[in-house]
Parts: structure tokens; sequence; C-alpha cells
């Protein structure tokens, strides 16, 4: 089960990119993946899985020659997925954070340096403080930013939520088998 937070605050400054995945942009409000959003991605599936639906959207960022930040990403794996997926990996940077309170750092810090195309996080269950941290500072970038969040369920589900800066936020439910959206 995967869920995923998508913004429906829309801006001058804040721009909108196809995910690659025709379901999910007919689905999302602004038609693809929102900047200044903070995109939470709930799932017990591996990293493959995780980043199934962000692969195409990857790709694209990984040309634009800003960096692609991944702190606390799983380490198994991840160069040959990112490499087989044609993602130029010389732009991609890991970040190991000892804890958590590492992990929100470095993804705030990494929003704010303006070098970023995409920040991707792991850092585990986070309260609504932290979350609005997040959030303010994806509103002074560019960058698209994703959260990962562990989760016991075994559905072959995707839950996209997308909050913004008031809290608000869009849901959708993607079977995986199927990609129909409840």
């Amino acid at each position: 089960m995967k869920s995923l937070v998508i913004s429906s605050n829309f801006n001058d400054h804040s721009f909108s990119m196809s995910s690659g995945i025709d379901y999910i942009d007919q689905s999302l409000t602004h038609g693809g993946w929102q900047s200044q959003t903070i995109n939470e991605v709930i799932s017990a599936d591996s990293i493959n899985e995780q980043l199934d639906i962000l692969l195409p959207t990857l790709i694209k960022l990984s040309e634009q020659g800003r960096w692609i930040v991944l702190v606390g990403a799983p380490k198994i794996g991840l160069k040959s997925l990112l490499e087989s997926n044609g993602i130029d990996t010389s732009r991609v940077l890991l970040v190991h954070p000892k804890d958590q309170v590492d992990a929100l750092w470095a993804m705030e810090q990494a929003l704010m340096s303006g070098n970023s195309s995409a920040v991707l996080g792991w850092p585990g269950e986070i309260d609504n403080r932290d979350l609005k941290r997040l959030q303010l500072a994806a509103k002074r970038t560019s960058a698209l930013t994703f959260l990962f969040k562990p989760t016991a369920s075994t559905q072959p589900q995707i839950q996209l939520n997308c909050y913004n800066q008031q809290l608000s936020h869009q849901h959708l439910s993607i079977d995986r088998r199927s990609g129909s959206i409840h």
C-alpha cells in the first residue's frame, strides 16, 4: 500500500510536472506532481515498488542538471534500480542520516538550497509540526518533495494524498494491479 500526498494549493510560483503515468496525471488536481507540496508515500513495498510511480518523473528531473536528493533511502538495490531506469546517478545525492532529526534537517536543507530538482526522504513517522516545517521549506523551492513512510498493510494499493501549506489535501487510492483509481 502506498500513500502519496498531493497539494490543492496552486499559485504563481508553483508548477505541475507530469508523473509520466496517464491514470495518475488524470486524477491529480493539476495533471501531475505539484511543486511546493509534500507528497507522502505510505507503503509496505520494497524501494523498487515505492519508486515505481516516480521513475518517469525522476528520469526527467535527472536531465535538469540539478540534484535528486535521497535522504535515508534503503540502500539495497538503489543504485542498480536508478541506473537500469536511465536516471543519471551522477546527479543523485544520497544522504545517510543517523536519526530522524538529522533526516528531517537534511531534507529541509536540500529543499532550501535551491539546487535540488527533487527531495525524497524516508524519515519514518513524523508529527504535524515536522510536516509543517518541511512544507515551509518546500514552499520556497521548485523541487518536488516526496516522503516515504512504512506501513504493515499488504494491500496492492497506492494511497495518494497531497498536503499544501494549509494542510488541505487530495486523496487517491490506486489499485496497483489494474491501475484503477478510487
